[in-house]
C-alpha cells in the first residue's frame, strides 16, 4: 500500500512538487489557505482538505511549503499546529527555506511527542520544481530519511543527507548566496557589453565557451534576452535567503562581504517595487544605473 502523503503549502514551489508527488502513485491531501491553488490536484485526484488537521489525519507522511520561519513555526509550534496534532510515528518534513533556529526549535519537541521531524529545503527554483530535478538538503535522522526517500525522489533525484537540524537551511543558505553572486556577477558583465555596443547573445555564446561559464549564464537566453522576469525565484525570497545567510555569519563570525553588495540589489529591487518578480529582474536596475536604453 502506497504511503499516504500529505502537502500544506501550494504556492509556486509546493503545487509543482506536490503534483509530482501525485505523479509517483502517493495517495495525496493538500491544504492551502488559498484554496485556489488547490483546484489543479483535486482535479488530478488529490483530496482537498480544509484543515491542517484533515491532512494530518488522513496522511502518514505531511510535507510543508512555506514561506519563512514564522509561517513555519505558526503551522508547526501555535497551538493545534502539526507538531501537536501529530500522531506518534508521523513524519512531519518542512521543504521551505528558513532561519536554521527553526528546526532547532521543531525537532526536539516534535520528538518528545514521538513525531519525526526532517528539515528539507530544495534548490532548482520553479523550474527544477516542475521538472522534478530539484536538490535537496535534509538535515535530520538518517533513518527517517530513508523512510521518506522514495517520496523525496519524486521532486528531486538529488538528495543529501548533510547532518543535524539545521545543517541543511545553512547549506541552502550557502548555496543561495553563491548563486546569487554568480548571477549579479554575470548581469554586471553583460550590461557592459551591452554598454559597449556588444550583441547580448554572441556575449552568450562566447562565454558560454570560455572560462566565464557558469550556471547563472543561462538566465541570460531564459530572463535578459527575452525580457522575461516572470517569477522563477522571487527577489523577495532572494532577500529573505540572503538574511539568511548574514544572520548565520554574523553569529559564528564569519567576515562575509560579497553576500552584502547582493543583497543591496536585492534591497534595491524591493525598493522598486520588483520582489514578486524573478530575481533576474536586477538586470533592469543595473541598465538604468549604466544609462542602457532599456528595450521596449
Amino acid at each position: 500500500m502506497p504511503t499516504a502523503v500529505g502537502f500544506i503549502g501550494l504556492g509556486n514551489m509546493g503545487n509543482p512538487m506536490a503534483v509530482n508527488v501525485q505523479k509517483h502513485g502517493f495517495p495525496m491531501t493538500v491544504f492551502d489557505k488559498n484554496a485556489k491553488v488547490v483546484q489543479n490536484l483535486a482535479q488530478s485526484g488529490a483530496k482537498a482538505a480544509s484543515s491542517v488537521q484533515e491532512v494530518v489525519e488522513r496522511s502518514e507522511v505531511v510535507f510543508t511549503s512555506l514561506p519563512g520561519s514564522p509561517e513555519v513555526e505558526e503551522v508547526y509550534l501555535a497551538g493545534g499546529g502539526l507538531v501537536e496534532i501529530a500522531k506518534p510515528g508521523n513524519v512531519l518534513v518542512d521543504l521551505s527555506s528558513v532561519l536554521p533556529v527553526t528546526p532547532r526549535r521543531i525537532e526536539p519537541r516534535a520528538r518528545a511527542r514521538g513525531v519525526h521531524y526532517l528539515e528539507a529545503p530544495v534548490s532548482g527554483g520553479v523550474t527544477g520544481a516542475r521538472a522534478a530535478t530539484l536538490a535537496i538538503m535534509v538535515g535530520g535522522d538518517a533513518s527517517v530519511l530513508e523512510r521518506v526517500r522514495p517520496i523525496l525522489r519524486a521532486i528531486g533525484p538529488n538528495i543529501y543527507h548533510v547532518g543535524p537540524v539545521g545543517g541543511g537551511n545553512t547549506v541552502k543558505a550557502i548555496n543561495n548566496m553563491m548563486s546569487c553572486v554568480n548571477s549579479l556577477a554575470m548581469m554586471e558583465g553583460m550590461a557592459l557589453g551591452v554598454k559597449a555596443g556588444l550583441d547580448l547573445k554572441m556575449l552568450h555564446e562566447v562565454i558560454k565557451d570560455s572560462s566565464g561559464n557558469s550556471n547563472a549564464l543561462a538566465k541570460a537566453t531564459r530572463n535578459l534576452i527575452p525580457r522575461n522576469f516572470e517569477p522563477g525565484f522571487k527577489v523577495q525570497l532572494m532577500n529573505k535567503d540572503l538574511e539568511t545567510f548574514t544572520a548565520i555569519a554574523k553569529e559564528l563570525h564569519v567576515p562575509v562581504s560579497f553576500a552584502n553588495v547582493a543583497q543591496r540589489y536585492q534591497q534595491a529591487a524591493l525598493a522598486a517595487g520588483l520582489g514578486e518578480q524573478d530575481t533576474s529582474v536586477v538586470y533592469t536596475l543595473i541598465e538604468r544605473l549604466a544609462a542602457i536604453a532599456q528595450p521596449r
